[in-house]
């Protein structure tokens, strides 16, 4: 949560041998966002996470409802 907020962050698992351009076609293939910045790292587990800023106009929690990574829940 505090990426999304802070940063405009998405994080996501991907697959090991993706590299940072084959995330960013992903990303804006799949959820039609654009970033500004993509950074990956490999966790000692061997999974990899994809650390993704997006541009200054799309906002990460409002892409993050839209995507189903963050459910809302109804008011009241």
């Amino acid at each position: 949560m505090k990426k999304i907020e802070d940063n405009n962050t998405l994080v996501f698992i991907v697959d090991v041998k993706a590299n940072k351009h084959q995330v960013k076609q992903a990303v804006k293939k799949l959820y039609d966002i654009d970033m500004a910045k993509v950074n990956t790292l490999i966790r000692p587990d061997g999974e990899k996470k994809a650390y993704v800023r997006l541009a200054p106009d799309y906002d990460a929690l409002d892409a993050a409802n839209k995507i189903g990574i963050i459910l809302t829940s109804p008011a009241g």
